[in-house]
């Protein structure tokens, strides 16, 4: 078992609007942390192999792509592989998405 500090995560990325925060990664499952600022968008695009599992924390955002809806804190949702997606965060968020397999360019350089 492996256990990331939150002050010494795997990876920090600053992001258009936010924050991105790999906090674990292993051959078949990554867990990112994003906080996004109000106005922060994700632009639609689609994973061909990967499931992502997200849960929001804080704040609320609009989906984008197949899935039109607003999703607030509390709620969660899956995106099957080759579905696009994209969000917009509507107020401050924090996001925990889970990916399977991990995203490669989100991987520890």
């Amino acid at each position: 078992m492996d256990v990331t500090d939150w002050d010494d995560p795997t990876r920090i990325d600053d992001i258009d609007g936010g924050e991105r925060r790999v906090l674990a990664c292993t051959d078949d499952l990554m867990v990112v942390h994003y906080a996004l600022e109000a106005g922060a968008e994700g632009d639609p695009h689609s994973h061909e192999e990967t499931t992502q599992a997200s849960f929001v924390i804080e704040g609320s955002l609009e989906l984008r792509g197949a899935y039109s809806r607003t999703v607030e804190a509390g709620d969660s949702y899956v995106v099957p592989p080759g579905t696009e997606h994209g969000v917009r965060a509507l107020e401050p968020c924090r996001v925990v998405d889970a990916f399977a397999p991990p995203l490669e360019e989100y991987r520890p350089d």
